[in-house]
């Protein structure tokens, strides 16, 4: 089989290509002129210059694929160096012209990839793919936005494509959030905000691409499955797990939820002001606050969905491989 692939260059994208190749599939990875191609070139796939906001140089990527892993995306780390358009043009117009492209070459299967935090702050406990979504920043409108237009795409056009809904990946080469949160817990950065229980949705990398391949084997056309892990991790056990990997510790001091959202308010102020992104934003303390519970259900009864991960394992084995690259 051959498998386009749009964000190779990402976290997920290396790993879900060597999986794939392991498997005996071929893989065409589009990728930008100013991508990180290195990882991919050692596994030997087809390297294509491409850019998803731009429909001309798309012309023919899919010529020929058997299916579209589609996990291009602009993140939400540049939430405040990023405007509202920005995300519009990668994370919404992007996703149409790589879609219309595999609609005029005939692709028989494709994989979305977007996120919970197209849900936003949900108040179902556990949320499921029928939770009305309320996006809390730029990232998840954008995400959300991206997923009605392939929606809209399916029905109107019979494009053939399923989407899935990732919470927090991490693992081993995870520059994003778990890099961060692992550098602060070295330092002992972590105050205890608030006395809520704060559960955190992760998944790790291995059990994320299984997501991927069962979806593209087994997902219904038009329906979203969420891939994360069964149970939410508190927080404050999360950075328990780094720092003791980490071989530190930190008697962590308590601050009212008032007063960190009031701080973290006048963080944004003072960074906006010289044109940086503040280390702690208040949506992001939002986020972090609230109890956030996801139900695999549908994706482990019609996917065989099952995460093989113990996020205690998965987050030891993280902070080691960054220890042994000198990322930390």
């Amino acid at each position: 089989m051959l498998y386009l692939v749009t964000g190779a260059t990402g976290f997920m994208g290396p790993h879900l290509i060597e999986r794939l190749v392991s498997q005996g599939n071929s893989c065409r990875c589009l990728v930008r002129k100013t991508g990180k191609t290195e990882a991919l070139e050692k596994l030997g796939v087809d390297l294509v210059e491409g850019d998803i906001t731009e429909p001309d140089t798309l012309l023919g990527v899919a010529d020929g694929v058997n299916g579209l892993f589609h996990m291009a995306t602009l993140g939400h780390m540049s939430n405040f160096t990023v405007t509202e358009t920005m995300f519009e043009s990668v994370n919404v117009q992007g996703t149409i012209n790589i879609m219309n492209e595999c609609l005029r070459s005939g692709v028989k299967k494709i994989v979305h990839c977007s996120t919970v935090a197209a849900m936003g702050i949900c108040t179902d406990v556990p949320a499921t793919e029928q939770t009305k979504c309320f996006p809390h920043h730029p990232y998840g409108r954008s995400k959300l936005r991206a997923e009605e237009a392939v929606l809209n795409m399916v029905s109107e056009s019979g494009l053939p494509a399923t989407l899935i809904r990732f919470s927090m990946v991490y693992g081993p080469g995870d520059w994003r959030d778990m890099l961060r949160l692992t550098r602060m817990a070295k330092k002992g950065l972590f105050p205890k905000i608030g006395s809520r229980p704060k559960l955190t949705p992760l998944i790790h990398v291995d059990d994320a691409v299984q997501g991927l391949l069962l979806a593209m084997k087994a997902g219904r056309v038009g329906e979203i499955y969420l891939i994360t892990n069964p149970q939410s991790q508190p927080f404050d056990e999360i950075i328990r797990i780094l720092q003791k990997a980490l071989g530190v510790s930190s008697f962590p001091i308590y601050i009212p939820t008032w007063l960190a959202l009031a701080a973290a308010s006048i963080m944004e102020s003072l960074f906006n002001v010289v044109g940086k992104a503040p280390p702690i934003s208040r949506k992001n303390i939002e986020s972090t606050l609230a109890d956030r519970v996801f139900s695999i259900e549908k994706a482990r009864k019609e996917l065989g969905f099952s995460p093989q991960v113990d996020p205690e394992i998965g987050l030891k084995e993280t902070v080691f491989w960054y220890k042994d690259h000198g990322w930390i």
